[in-house]
């Protein structure tokens, strides 16, 4: 028997023609194979990648839906306050109150984490000077981004002030004192007030 490297050349000169030449013939058959293959993988490549893009879409559905039914507006109605400051400022009270309400139901249910503490309300889109509707008797409807406050941390030497809670959007009519509210999608977080919700706003809520 010769070395261990002679082997491959004495075993390649014993080798009948027919078996030379179908070992001439192996690159060939593998590269034959890897082409009648290569449609195959490629199918099943675009149909794994086709059934996860419809998973991520019928999740994407179901998550929509989920929000719209969270945002679905709520309706409340105090007294009309007209042009009169005191009534409107009350009836933004009123409003404040039922965000509350609905905030603490939620939790009850599940749906939210608690505990709800108070609501905050600021005029929605924000302005430097911070003068909500209700304090303008020319206003006919003010709109509101409000929290429900869960915790709180007060302003330090070394720190700013923070609240964390659960967003809504608040919607007034001082004219005949109905009110909208709703709960807008998002976890709570860190001035919350004025953050941006995950879906559009509801029309009645005071989507701009």
């Amino acid at each position: 028997m010769p070395g261990v490297t002679a082997i491959p050349g004495w075993v390649w000169r014993r080798l009948p023609t027919v078996g030379k030449i179908g070992v001439a013939l192996l690159p060939l058959a593998a590269i034959a194979l890897a082409v009648a293959l290569a449609p195959g993988i490629d199918r099943t490549k675009e149909e794994r990648q086709r059934a996860q893009a419809e998973r991520l879409a019928r999740q994407r559905a179901q998550r929509e839906e989920q929000l719209r039914v969270e945002q679905r507006p709520r309706f409340g109605r105090g007294a009309a306050a007209g042009s009169d400051v005191a009534q409107r400022t009350s009836l933004l009270a009123d409003a404040r109150a039922s965000i509350e309400l609905d905030a603490r139901r939620r939790v009850a249910a599940g749906a939210l984490d608690g505990p709800i503490r108070r609501v905050e309300c600021e005029p929605y889109p924000r302005s430097l000077e911070g003068r909500g509707a209700h304090l303008d008797p020319a206003s006919e409807a003010g709109r509101y981004s409000c929290i429900a406050v869960t915790s709180s941390v007060r302003a330090g030497e070394r720190n700013e002030g923070s609240t964390i809670g659960h967003p809504y959007r608040l919607k007034i009519d001082f004219v005949s004192g109905r009110y909208a509210l709703c709960k807008i999608s998002g976890r709570p977080g860190e001035g919350a007030i004025g953050g941006q919700p995950v879906v559009t706003v509801p029309p009645a809520c005071g989507r701009i």
